[in-house]
């Protein structure tokens, strides 16, 4: 056995793995990484510090000047709508410049999840990641996620004295639709928060 092997038994005790792939995961990086470490005989000294801290922390530290999101894993219907049943929660780092200054929120306040479906194209594509901002009330005119008859759904949302228009910027293929305050009363509708940032592959 060589060092480099005696080194990966080291790093997979500290991080509770047993497999290279998984200790290419939980360190992020990828297993042909580690085959590279052991082709050229040496692992960096910084994996060592990762995996300590993993070792006392349970988790990799945020890199500075990031923060972490709340990153949901399931996905806001740009479609017709998508049944969710389960959300589960990871995270995502972003720069806290970024979130306070371009985009005015405080990261506390704020989450993160993915888009599905053409409806709001071409302001958001499918597959597009979005970060919402958390709001207890209606906060104006804007692009929404919202829970109705537990299907997650983002739209562009109108609102009026007596009704909600839900808007599809693809609209071409989906037709607006509207809310009375007194249907919404009598159904299983909630905003979850409003978009601010929309953004994926060209």
């Amino acid at each position: 056995m060589n060092n480099v092997d005696e080194q990966l038994i080291e790093l997979k005790k500290l991080t509770n793995t047993s497999k290279n792939v998984d200790l290419a995961k939980v360190l992020g990086t990828t297993a042909s990484t580690i085959q590279t470490w052991r082709k050229r005989g040496k692992i960096p000294d910084d994996i060592f510090i990762k995996a300590r801290h993993i070792s006392q922390n349970g988790e990799l530290p945020t890199p500075k000047g990031m923060v972490s999101l709340t990153y949901y894993d399931v996905e806001a219907s740009a479609g017709h709508g998508s049944l969710v049943e389960v959300e589960v929660a990871t995270e995502i780092n972003f720069a806290e410049v970024f979130l306070r200054d371009e985009l005015g929120v405080n990261p506390k306040e704020v989450f993160a999840m993915k888009v599905k479906g053409e409806s709001m194209y071409p302001t958001l594509k499918d597959g597009a990641r979005v970060i919402i901002k958390r709001v207890d009330d209606f906060a104006g005119d804007g692009i929404y996620v919202f829970r109705v008859n537990g299907q997650i759904m983002i739209k562009r949302l109108q609102f009026q004295p007596t009704k909600i228009t839900f808007v599809s910027d693809n609209n071409h293929f989906y037709q607006p639709w509207e809310l009375t305050h007194t249907e919404i009363k009598n159904i299983d509708f909630e905003i979850l928060g409003q978009a601010v940032w929309g953004g994926g592959k060209l």
